[in-house]
């Protein structure tokens, strides 16, 4: 559904072969295909830091996720997975081994304590493994929780952990017995981070809600999300303000109107399952019916007004003010860390995702990964590790480019054939400069028929196209490596299309018998695919006869105030000509009209588009003939024509129709039509008149004969 480039207006418009301009789209800039560079989200690339694949899992240990990372005091990661409840402990070169298996399916927290154990919590029952330094652990505490979600150093050697379904906030001392410091209104806390003095974040699951609870367990609500149900993730910035990734569930999959159709007696109906279509099994439990589906109607979802969120990210500013970073009806957030610079940074998902807040007002996605959701971001010596899941992987992500970059954009669709001008974009900073090549075709999507990419070019302020003439074009960005790289926005291509023909369609006569006496009004409906204004020539030529000669011209109208020269668009417009045939020879004529865009092309290059009319064109100026007599006092009437059909009698007093009598056999459309005029209808002797007329218009009157 996407185009990478937006046309922009034409530059005087009414010229098919007008140089148009499409310019690059914030909003479609993120479907092309970026491998190191990012795209943010007001329309800029750059030169993103390196993500690198880190670990694999070992022999006989295959997660599908990844629910919580940990780093311990040597530098290696740890990553807590399911659903065979182990941790995996990666070492600094990427080597991955399982340093503990808990009894429980999900390892669903980690937290490394100053003597260098570790904390492993598991779900479901909710019990908390220390484990030392050589892997070797047991139970710590027993919470009593169905789950704990997320732990957090406390005072005094103490750990706070966030628990399901329940939703409480637990402190566990030293010796792992554990207290109730803060019970939620909601089912789950499921992320903490730590705020001044012994208090914590805490973010809910079931309301969205997030606290902060000092030591002594009294709690206030910070920020609460109307839209959203679950605080994933909570971090606190140097400066004070707090960053919370809010997430909810994707929305169900519409159904269909359901019908319960009951069966007569409750008793079986005798169809097979085959006979029944899409209906559902004979529920016995209503005593006899069938179950199914209505096709057609709208789901029952489709009432819903407003687009659904699935994800947002919002910054707590120690005022208590919120400004939202982020937003998405498609993606969930599910890890939220601050890189090495002091931004945010969070992983999506559907699919795995990577993104950066730059500013309060631009966020930039760094890279897509092959897996389904990005759910655990942690820092590890000076740089950022991301944990990734279905299936469970893990990623490096340095804090500045070091390769090189490239962006390939999606086509730019000029709608046709068009011969393609200069290529230009803005720089912003230095550090090198970023080259831009072309590549075009007529397929919709690149392949082996389309050109090979050109010679790359370095002018930002305009380089001139190599690429062939095409219908589409894609343009190709590579970024230098280095430590600090220039930004490129508003990238731009020019082109002219080629013209293409205007269309005519539903052309007509009126009358739409085709006979025609004085005159003639012929109608259309034109449209042309440049946005052409298209002027039409009627064309007859008389049967037997070869040449086609000039009948009428129509020139559409200028435009009216605040229209565009050419008229608008490629949209079909009516128009209409009449043609004055009373010059012209009686006879059958074909007819024809010309629809042209010439005048709006350079000379030899317009295109034209022939229609004929339906039926042939008789042109009669010769009126019809009125034979009567008296017939026992009625009156009978014959009247005959030699150029087209007779179509109406009339008897006429004085100007006044006062009878219109049928014709013999009962539809008037011959040249050689009988009437009979009652004697009543006739009048007395002197007073009335008859009157003919043909399909061209001709008429001819005659005195209703005397008796």
């Amino acid at each position: 559904m996407l185009a990478c480039l937006l046309a922009a207006c034409l530059a005087s418009a009414g010229h098919a072969e007008q140089t148009r301009t499409a310019t690059s789209a914030a909003i479609e800039l993120p479907h092309g295909d970026a491998a190191g560079v990012a795209v943010t989200s007001r329309g800029r690339l750059f030169a993103a830091p390196v993500l690198s694949p880190w670990s694999k899992a070992p022999d006989g240990a295959d997660p599908a996720q990844v629910l919580a990372i940990a780093v311990d005091r040597s530098g290696a990661v740890l990553l807590a997975t399911g659903p065979d409840g182990q941790v995996l402990r990666v070492a600094g070169g990427g080597e991955t081994k399982v340093f503990f298996r808990a009894d429980e399916p999900l390892v669903t927290a980690l937290l490394v304590l100053p003597s260098g154990d570790l904390l492993a919590a598991s779900a479901p029952g909710g019990k908390i493994y220390k484990v030392s330094p050589d892997g070797k652990g047991a139970v710590w505490a027993d919470t009593d929780e169905r789950y704990v979600w997320a732990m957090l150093p406390g005072p005094a050697d103490s750990v706070y952990a966030a628990t399901g379904d329940r939703g409480r906030l637990l402190k566990l001392d030293a010796k792992g017995r554990s207290t109730i410091l803060f019970d939620a209104d909601e089912p789950h806390l499921v992320s903490l981070a730590a705020a001044a003095g012994d208090g914590v974040y805490a973010g809910g699951s079931g309301h969205g809600l997030v606290y902060r609870i000092d030591g002594q367990g009294h709690a206030a609500v910070l920020y609460a999300d109307d839209d959203l149900p679950e605080a994933k993730a909570v971090v606190v910035e140097p400066g004070g303000g707090v960053l919370v990734a809010l997430d909810a569930a994707p929305a169900p999959e519409k159904r269909l109107p359901a019908v319960r159709i009951r069966m007569a007696g409750g008793g079986g109906t005798g169809a097979s399952r085959g006979e029944r279509g899409d209906l559902e099994d004979l529920d016995a439990r209503d005593g006899g019916s069938l179950s199914g589906v209505i096709e057609g109607l709208p789901s029952r979802d489709d009432s819903d007004e407003g687009v659904r969120l699935r994800g947002r990210v919002v910054r707590i500013a120690p005022s208590g003010g919120v400004t939202e970073l982020w937003k998405s009806a498609t993606e969930a957030p599910f890890a939220l860390a601050l890189d090495g610079g002091g931004k945010p940074i969070f992983g999506t998902g559907e699919p795995a995702r990577l993104w950066r807040v730059e500013d309060a007002t631009e966020t930039a996605l760094l890279a897509t990964l092959g897996e389904a959701q990005a759910t655990a971001i942690a820092p590890a010596g000076g740089a950022l590790v991301l944990a990734t899941s279905n299936p469970a992987a893990a990623y490096r992500l340095d804090r500045a480019p070091a390769a090189a970059g490239t962006y390939v954009a999606l086509p730019v669709d000029a709608g046709g054939i068009a011969r393609w001008g200069t290529a230009s974009w803005r720089v912003e900073g230095t550090g090198g400069s970023v080259d831009l090549s072309t590549r075009t075709g007529n397929s919709e999507d690149p392949d082996g028929t389309w050109s090979p990419w050109s010679t790359p070019s370095t002018d930002a302020a305009g380089s001139a196209i190599h690429s062939p003439d095409g219908r589409y074009l894609q343009w190709r960005l590579r970024f230098p490596a280095g430590a600090t790289t220039p930004r490129v926005s508003s990238v731009s291509v020019t082109y002219a299309p080629r013209n293409r023909a205007p269309t005519l369609r539903d052309f007509r006569v009126d009358p739409p018998s085709g006979a025609v006496g004085a005159k003639a009004t012929f109608r259309w409906s034109a449209a042309d695919p440049d946005g052409d204004p298209v002027s039409v020539d009627i064309q007859i030529r008389k049967r037997g006869t070869d040449a086609w000669t000039a009948a009428a011209h129509y020139d559409p109208p200028p435009p009216k105030a605040g229209e565009a020269p050419s008229g608008g668009d490629s949209g079909s417009r009516e128009g209409k000509v009449i043609w004055d045939a009373s010059g012209v020879d009686e006879g059958v004529y074909d007819v024809r009209a010309v629809a042209s865009d010439q005048p709006s092309n350079p000379p030899g290059e317009g295109l034209t588009w022939a229609a004929d009319l339906p039926i042939p064109a008789r042109v009669d100026h010769t009126p019809p003939v009125i034979t009567s007599k008296r017939v026992d006092g009625a009156v009978e009437v014959l009247v005959t024509d030699s150029g087209s059909a007779v179509v109406r009698l009339e008897v006429l007093e004085g100007t006044r129709v006062v009878a219109s009598p049928r014709c013999a056999d009962g539809v008037c459309d011959g040249t050689r039509e009988s009437f009979r005029i009652a004697k009543e209808d006739a009048g007395a002797p002197g007073t009335r008149t008859l009157r003919a007329t043909d399909a061209a218009g001709n008429t001819a009157e005659e005195p209703v004969p005397s008796p």
